[in-house]
């Protein structure tokens, strides 16, 4: 996961209503309770670091990766682990989470996939909104007028969560993979016989949780990477799952919740109930 110093993302993805008039532009991730600051960042893929500084406040790292896409991560700590033109391996570190002393918000990382570096309309020396962090900017502004004609996904940003489920695996989970239930899950979680979104799709009961517990990962199903949504409601991520009593079942991964909501009173949290276990076989 892109870095994992939490279990909960807050304001979503570039679909997520963030404040009154803006949609954010990536997912804040924290800890639901407890500091966040200080947690340690990693690399979500290999890739090459191809900006490394700027004032989010904090640093930013910037990665390249393969098929024209880009991870950002925003508020670190001045300490980095890398330098730009670095090459750097799934799960490696990039630094830590900056102690925010601001008070605009509380201590988390901004993560990001998108599939540009600059781009005139977003942080060019005129962006289209008047909104940029100086000319050629890497980092960009972070958010996205809602009244605007076009969506975040289509200037290019992504949904991270969705990328890194579809991605992660694309020919499929092989065997020996887990998911592990997050600090953050529930007691209990919904069982189904398939996404409760699909057809023929049914509820077969709960099962209690414990954080740290492993369970065979059989399959992953995710939202599209480009979804047009406007709340955490948007983010679709599906686990099937082995358990010993109940054999094959599916689980939401990422439960929308109301832990943060954005102006249009819609859920802008999104709780992890399982995370992949990224030291996994490929």
């Amino acid at each position: 996961m892109a870095g994992g110093p939490s279990t909960e993302g807050r304001g979503g993805t570039a679909s997520c209503e963030y404040n009154l008039g803006w949609l954010h532009t990536g997912e804040d991730w924290y800890l639901p309770e407890g500091e966040t600051a200080g947690m340690t960042v990693y690399a979500a893929a290999a890739g090459e670091v191809i900006f490394a500084g700027s004032e989010y406040p904090g640093l930013v790292v910037i990665v390249q990766h393969p098929d024209g896409l880009y991870s950002m991560y925003g508020h670190l700590d001045y300490a980095l682990a890398v330098e730009a033109g670095q090459s750097v391996e799934r799960g490696q570190l990039l630094g830590t989470v900056l102690t925010r002393g601001d008070g605009l918000a509380p201590s988390h990382l901004h993560f990001e996939l998108r599939t540009f570096f600059t781009t005139p309309e977003v942080n060019g020396n005129a962006p289209r909104y008047g909104v940029a962090c100086g000319f050629d900017c890497p980092p960009g502004p972070g958010y996205w007028p809602i009244n605007a004609p076009e969506h975040p996904s289509v200037m290019g940003w992504r949904n991270p969560t969705h990328v890194i489920n579809r991605r992660a695996r694309p020919n499929g989970v092989p065997r020996g993979v887990e998911a592990i239930v997050s600090e953050a899950a529930p007691a209990t979680t919904p069982l189904w016989t398939a996404p409760s979104n699909g057809e023929n799709a049914e509820f077969i009961g709960d099962v209690s949780l414990t954080p740290g517990d492993r369970y065979p990962l059989l399959a992953v199903e995710a939202g599209e990477e480009d979804t047009l949504g406007t709340s955490a409601e948007a983010y679709r991520v599906w686990y099937q799952i082995a358990l010993p009593e109940r054999g094959e079942v599916w689980v939401q991964a990422a439960i929308p919740t109301a832990y943060d909501t954005g102006s249009d009173g819609r859920p802008s949290s999104v709780r992890f109930v399982l995370l992949p276990d990224i030291a996994a076989p490929e």
